[in-house]
């Protein structure tokens, strides 16, 4: 039943793209068009003469109008009837029968559902030779299972939940590293930073605490001091965040990759609302996590209007891309993107810092 449907889907398709060859006029049809044509204009010019005669029109504009007249017969006498276009059209035909001629033996070779199965453990033990990454995630995970405690798993792990954005499943995996390390600065930024992102690009009081303690290891570590300053602008205490950034800044480098993101967050430091009060934060802690998605989504789409009403912002406008990504609206990202481009055509300091993020969040 399978081979008839696929044939009749197959003969649909042809159907529809041979069509227009084979209804094409043949020569024939055009010769007689062409000589319906020269009969149009002898009599066009024989009702001239009659007009002549009568005096309904005047003899210039009668010749005039005997000359276009007669221009048009002696194009349409001298048209050869064009060949038949069999040449173009055999071509086409050949050239749309090989599509399944070449689809049918490679469908049988690797698409055949009667082909034999890749069983589970051989996909495993060939995951990493065969650059299979579901299959590798799948084993490390089977792995860590039986062995918690191995490290060299977690950190295999925790990369390939990045990549995917798997945030809390990297938080967790950096929460392992952390567990069977010795401290380390970057170990434990990088945990801060997966619980961040798994956040909705809020910095939490459990990940500011961790850059804290990174920054007990290491004062200098980059993205320690970067979320550092950040978790403090969220939280409105705006001067010790500019203090923090602006330190920061001065020890950063000028082709630091981290750099545009850096100027970005220290615009318009007085934007940001003050701190909340305990009140409010305590009502968002009770809210249910469907809640607190719809409050942070209400927040971005208020910034988005403010953004439309005043677009010189650029501060709003990063923060806005960064948002919508984080939040996996990336048709809304991409359009954010693109508007902000327009907004600051001309400002180069401006493009380089929204171009910087739209190569980070992949939106370009």
């Amino acid at each position: 039943m399978i081979w008839i449907v696929f044939a009749a889907m197959t003969a649909a398709v042809l159907a529809a793209l041979l069509w227009p060859v084979v209804k094409s006029k043949p020569a024939e049809s055009i010769a007689e068009r062409a000589a319906y044509d020269r009969a149009v204009f002898r009599d066009q010019l024989a009702e001239l003469d009659r007009d002549v005669e009568r005096g309904t029109i005047g003899q210039a504009e009668a010749d005039a109008a005997r000359n276009e007249i007669s221009r048009r017969l002696i194009a349409a006498s001298q048209e050869a009837p064009k060949k038949k276009v069999s040449g173009i059209a055999w071509a086409a035909i050949a050239a749309t029968l090989i599509v399944p001629a070449v689809a049918l033996p490679l469908y049988m070779k690797a698409g055949n559902p009667q082909l034999a199965d890749v069983p589970h453990a051989e996909r495993m033990a060939n995951a990493e030779k065969n650059g299979d990454m579901a299959a590798l995630v799948a084993k490390v995970e089977q792995h860590l299972e039986a062995n918690p405690d191995d490290l060299q798993g977690w950190q295999i792990l925790a990369p390939l939940y990045r990549r995917d954005q798997r945030w809390q499943d990297a938080a967790d995996a950096y929460r392992n590293i952390v567990r069977l390390s010795p401290p380390d600065a970057a170990n434990i930024s990088d945990y801060g930073e997966a619980l961040v992102m798994a956040n909705q690009g809020m910095v939490p009081a459990p990940a500011h605490a961790l850059f804290d303690e990174a920054l007990k290891l290491d004062p200098k570590f980059p993205k320690a001091r970067f979320y550092d300053a950040l978790g403090l602008k969220q939280e409105g205490k705006t001067d010790e965040a500019k203090a923090a950034f602006e330190a920061f800044l001065k020890d950063t480098p000028e082709d630091a990759p981290w750099r545009p993101m850096l100027l970005a967050e220290m615009q318009d430091m007085n934007a940001k609302p003050p701190a909340l009060d305990q009140q409010t934060m305590a009502d968002a802690a009770q809210m249910s996590g469907a809640d607190q998605q719809a409050m942070i989504r209400s927040m971005v789409d208020g910034l988005e209007q403010k953004l439309a009403a005043n677009p010189d912002n650029l501060d709003g406008w990063l923060r806005l891309i960064r948002a919508r990504v984080v939040l996996g609206d990336t048709d809304k990202a991409q359009a954010a993107y693109k508007k902000a481009l327009e907004t600051y055509s001309g400002n180069e300091d401006a493009l380089a810092q929204i171009a910087a993020l739209g190569r980070d969040m992949k939106l370009e």
